[in-house]
């Protein structure tokens, strides 16, 4: 059985400036300057949220997907896959089934 948490509305309010600053693929420090939050107060929420179990929200836990080509003249050979974590690890592999490795990717942390 799984437990939904509601968010209170400053938690709410963080998440969204966290969601925001991932999806930017921005650091929180640059973030914060950009949208003209306090980094400190940025850094304490994610902290807090992370302690309370509400950060990464579920079903976020890839960020952005990138496709990438080949480059012209590399030999032709399986796929690859590279998955970039939020929390900086970088999970790559040359074949394989995609959902494989996503499942993979999600079990790190």
């Amino acid at each position: 059985m799984s437990e939904t948490r509601t968010l209170t509305p400053r938690q709410r309010y963080w998440c969204e400036h966290l969601q925001a600053c991932t999806a930017r693929g921005m650091s929180l420090a640059a973030y914060a300057a950009s949208e003209g939050v306090s980094i400190g107060a940025l850094y304490e929420a994610k902290s807090r949220l992370r302690r309370s179990g509400l950060w990464p929200l579920p079903g976020a836990r890839f960020v952005r997907v990138q496709a990438a080509s080949r480059q012209a003249g590399s030999p032709a050979g399986p796929p690859l896959y590279r998955v970039s974590l939020p929390n900086g690890v970088v999970v790559e592999t040359a074949g394989g089934d995609l959902t494989t490795v996503l499942r993979a990717a999600a079990h790190l942390r």
